[in-house]
């Protein structure tokens, strides 16, 4: 039987992907703002509620790799070799291409080979070029994701238990990032666990809740849908907390304002799951509006927006680099202007991230490169058309 498509999966993604980008954007903005004033911190409280996205990117990957192997026979073997691939090519394709940006553009250095290869594999085993850390997590997923779909399969009775004790661990383990391990010294840790951020048992809980999320699917919908408006209203009180979260952690905690918004605090998980909640709403609203044939032009885009959400985080620098050095500089800090241009910001760094991810995607060979395989152009040979009889 084939598996029907929840087609209310690639809004959920096309959103997700929108507030990925509007943080790495508004980042830059909010990075102007200098002291202890009311803009900067109006806009560091309210960039720092839409770090979420980050979480929410994770349980739609965890969601959809469950969907798609819930029913399946897994072999163990072929889906690494498959999945490795998948996402093994990207990696390293970005990674080449973000150190040649760095040392050939940006700081107009020229390598020899040995030391460009050598920086290629620290880039590689440590994923801290740009935003590509998210691949080297996702190896990680895609290393265990076979016992968590087989424990979740076999302990199906248990799942109200692995839902708790996956947020136990995930809130200890936050309160341990937060208030315990900036006072240790790292430095002779394991790199994964010095740098929690790659690690993903930092992430574990978002996992295993797409897992358990495609596990009671429509039970979920059905608790969604009935209770809707409940879930908006403390999403909405839950918003202004978020905001207010940030405003004590410099004032009471005093911490700097990286620390601050910090996505590693227990504060984030339950607001994440009312994040999740409304993209699965609003998702699944959409879905049925699609399915009576209306905004066909809005369904083609979030279609390509979802196709293509992988290839546009991985083309991200680019646009935002081009915001960072020839925008953001000639406009006046704190000005009606500055704060006008934000969503123009965003929009164009959406946009331009989209056009370079479907001109991958569309390329025969490429498209490999933002995890996506595409057809060759058909070159069957058509048929010479007859010429009229000549007339006698």
């Amino acid at each position: 039987m084939k598996r029907k498509h929840l087609y209310e999966i690639d809004l959920m993604r096309a959103i997700i992907m929108f507030g990925v980008l509007s943080v790495h954007t508004m980042s830059i903005f909010d990075s102007q703002l200098k002291g202890w004033t009311m803009s900067s911190v109006t806009m560091s409280a309210i960039h720092s509620s839409m770090h979420v996205t980050r979480m929410a990117f994770m349980f739609i990957t965890g969601f959809i790799l469950f969907i798609v192997y819930a029913n399946r026979d897994l072999r163990i073997a072929d889906f690494w070799k498959k999945r490795f691939l998948l996402i093994g090519i990207p990696y390293l394709f970005w990674n080449i291409i973000y150190l040649l940006f760095q040392n050939d553009y940006l700081m107009h250095t020229r390598e020899p080979l040995f030391q460009f290869l050598n920086d290629l594999w620290l880039a590689f085993i440590h994923g801290d070029q740009f935003y590509i850390y998210y691949v080297l997590v996702t190896f990680q997923f895609y290393l265990v994701f076979p016992f968590m779909l087989r424990g979740l399969q076999k302990f199906k009775k248990w799942h109200l238990h692995v839902f708790l004790w996956s947020v136990y661990v995930q809130l200890i383990t936050t309160v341990f990032i937060k208030f315990v391990l900036p006072h240790l010294d790292t430095s002779s840790w394991p790199y994964l666990l010095s740098h929690y951020g790659v690690f993903v048992v930092t992430y574990q809980c978002y996992f295993v809740l797409g897992g358990l999320a495609a596990c009671h699917y429509n039970e979920i919908c059905t608790f969604i849908d009935r209770h809707i408006k409940l879930l908006i209203g403390i999403l909405a009180v839950s918003w202004m907390g978020m905001c207010l979260h940030y405003y004590l952690n410099r004032v009471i905690l005093h911490e700097s304002d990286r620390a601050a918004q910090s996505v590693h605090q227990p504060v984030y998980l339950p607001y994440t799951i009312l994040i999740i909640a409304l993209l699965i709403f609003i998702g699944r609203y959409w879905a049925k509006r699609r399915e009576t044939g209306s905004g066909p032009v809005f369904n083609r885009f979030v279609q390509t927006a979802s196709m293509t959400s992988f290839g546009m985080y991985l083309a991200q620098p680019f646009p935002l680099y081009l915001v960072s050095t020839y925008f953001v500089p000639y406009l006046k800090v704190g000005s009606l202007a500055f704060y006008l241009s934000l969503p123009l910001a965003i929009l164009f760094v959406y946009a331009a991230s989209m056009l370079i991810a479907y001109a991958f995607y569309k390329t025969p060979i490429l498209s490999y490169c933002i995890g996506r395989r595409s057809k060759w152009p058909s070159l069957k040979r058509s048929k010479p058309a007859a010429l009229p009889e000549e007339t006698k």
